[in-house]
């Protein structure tokens, strides 16, 4: 597949002088394609309690903020005691009808003092986006024997109406570190499902793994289907540097090829410390990513236009 070179455009949706919800931090979005060429964007903000909340706004084709509701946000916290009773992030939503949108999330809830505990929830809403309500008060049930710790970001794409696909980030182990601290590993696995509820994993089932020694952090994966392959945006860590966006092709969505990314840190601002979060649509001319920089979206959420030569 052609490269994408990227020219960035920069921060679209700022936590200041954002409403209460989202003054501490916005980003990890999904966004959807909206009326007259512009955005839906679903997105987790923190307000100034530290609660992780989901939302939404609409912007327009140049990416001006054109709409926010006052209902926002949309999703709080579960019920006491529930997996994703301390907090929910991270959106990934798929469209089902004209009307339905499933809409997949990261929910945590007690666990352990020295590490965090992560499972895959979802809500789902029968209007448009307007309302939603949640699938269950539990998570979807992909713990097991495999993937017996935790269940992080995921990538959903419902191919056809009985056929969806799921590239999840799983937690592999945690690892003690020489300071006593714990250090989390995790990178990504695939799924299968009829329902986009009920999912399936073959049994070869390793989609991302580390690409050397020193990373422990492949995450967020974000999937597009082109003519020739697949193409996954991703978020990594590798000891002793920050995050940044991740990139693999693929010839039938199961076996990735990392390969460069083509966007990196600026040399100053909001994004020249770290790159985490990218999301991506492709549209007839270009690609849109938007994806957060330093401080996990506590500096916004900004922009970049991808194009192939």
């Amino acid at each position: 597949m052609q490269p994408i070179t990227w020219e960035k455009r920069g921060v679209v949706i700022s936590p200041d002088g954002a409403p209460a919800w989202r003054t501490k931090q916005c980003g990890m979005v999904s966004v959807l394609p909206w009326q007259d060429g512009g955005y839906r964007v679903f997105l987790t903000g923190r307000d100034e309690q530290g609660r992780y909340q989901l939302g939404w706004l609409d912007l327009d084709h140049a990416f001006r903020l054109v709409y926010e509701p006052v209902e926002n946000p949309i999703l709080y916290a579960g019920d006491m005691g529930c997996f994703d009773c301390q907090g929910l992030c991270m959106p990934a939503v798929v469209r089902v009808s004209d009307s339905v949108l499933y809409l997949y999330y990261v929910g945590w809830g007690p666990s352990p003092r020295e590490i965090f505990v992560n499972r895959c929830g979802l809500a789902i809403s029968e209007d448009n986006g307007q309302t939603w309500r949640r699938w269950s008060r539990a998570p979807l049930a992909m713990i097991d024997e495999r993937d017996p710790i935790g269940i992080g970001t995921v990538g959903v794409m419902r191919e056809r109406p009985d056929f969806w696909r799921m590239w999840y980030t799983t937690f592999r182990d945690w690892q003690k570190q020489p300071d006593g601290s714990w250090r989390h590993y995790y990178h990504v696995r695939y799924a299968e499902s009829a329902d986009g509820i009920t999912w399936i994993k073959p049994e070869n089932n390793l989609a991302v793994d580390f690409c050397h020694p020193d990373e422990y952090a492949v995450a967020r994966p974000v999937v597009i289907r082109e003519t020739d392959g697949w193409r996954m945006w991703l978020c990594t860590r590798s000891v002793g540097d920050m995050y940044r966006i991740g990139y693999a092709e693929s010839g039938d969505g199961r076996t990735w090829i990392r390969k460069p990314s083509g966007i990196g840190p600026s040399s100053t601002g909001w994004d020249s410390e770290m790159l985490e979060y990218a999301y991506v649509l492709k549209e007839p001319d270009r690609y849109v990513m938007f994806y957060n920089g330093n401080g996990f979206g506590t500096s916004g959420t900004g922009v970049a236009i991808g194009t192939c030569h």
